[in-house]
Parts: structure tokens; C-alpha cells; sequence
């Protein structure tokens, strides 16, 4: 069963800026403290075809993510998906608008787990820690574009 979230806030960037940041995943880990990094190359701002790996902490449990990115349309849209070893999967969507203060950034993640244990964990807890965490990553993102202005 797949679990999905959408949130979403404004920046205070134009669509152009909040992309070329948000779309460089070796940064993830300044906004989103359940990142804990990625290969060095992910620095770069990754394109269509890109792949590279990230290490996460969620709900307790470390998991490396291999991602490879669907689709980058600058200033508009970014996509990406991202398989683990025990054969559980993730989804990111980011969609960047134009708005009189800056940029509505749009943040789509939704994810499927595998083993049941992480399944059981996930329907009792999990989804609840996952909800909590991008709420927390999208004021430290507010707070970082704040700080730029």
C-alpha cells in the first residue's frame, strides 16, 4: 500500500531560485533533518536521467535510497524515484509557481514499504512521523529563504 503527502508553502524566491536550491539533493540536509546526506556529486543541480544515492533516518531506521530523476522542467516541476533494498520505494514531486511573494513550492512524497514489520510501523506511527517532518522541513526551507532576503 502506498502512503502519500503533499504539502506545500510559499518562498520567498522567484520559481528560478527555489528550483536551482531545491533541486541540488547534497542540500536536502540543511531543510530536512531526516536526510543525512548524499554522494558528493549530488551537489550539483541534478537533470533528467541523474541518478544518485541518499542516506535517510525516519522513524528511528536508517535507509539508503537510490534515486534516479524522472523529469526537470527549471522553475516548474522536478521528479524523481528512489527504490531500497528491501524493496521499498519512494516518489518526489516538487512543482514551483509563481505568486506575488515569491514561489507556492509544492512537495509531493509518497512512498511504499515492504517488509511487513516497516508496514506494521508505518500504519501505527510512521505516516503520523512522516507528516511531522515535512511540516518541520517546510518552515526551516521558509526560514533559509527568509534569511536570503
Amino acid at each position: 500500500m502506498m502512503s502519500a503527502r503533499t504539502t506545500h508553502t510559499i518562498l520567498r524566491a522567484t520559481p528560478e531560485v527555489a528550483y536551482d536550491y531545491l533541486t541540488r539533493p547534497a542540500r536536502w540536509r540543511e531543510w530536512h533533518h531526516s536526510s543525512l546526506g548524499t554522494e558528493a556529486h549530488a551537489a550539483q543541480r541534478m537533470q533528467r536521467g541523474d541518478r544518485f544515492t541518499e542516506n535517510i533516518r525516519t522513524v528511528g531506521i536508517r535507509k539508503e535510497l537510490h534515486w534516479h530523476v524522472l523529469d526537470a522542467q527549471p522553475a516548474k516541476r522536478w521528479e524523481a524515484a528512489a527504490t531500497m533494498s528491501d524493496g521499498s520505494s519512494a516518489h518526489l514531486t516538487y512543482e514551483f509557481t509563481a505568486t506575488s511573494e515569491g514561489t507556492c513550492f509544492r512537495r509531493t512524497l509518497a512512498y511504499t514499504v515492504k517488509p511487513l514489520p516497516l508496514r506494521l510501523l508505518n500504519w501505527s506511527v510512521g505516516w503520523l512521523k512522516v507528516r511531522l517532518e515535512s511540516r518541520q522541513a517546510l518552515r526551516l526551507l521558509q526560514q533559509h529563504f527568509d534569511r536570503q532576503t
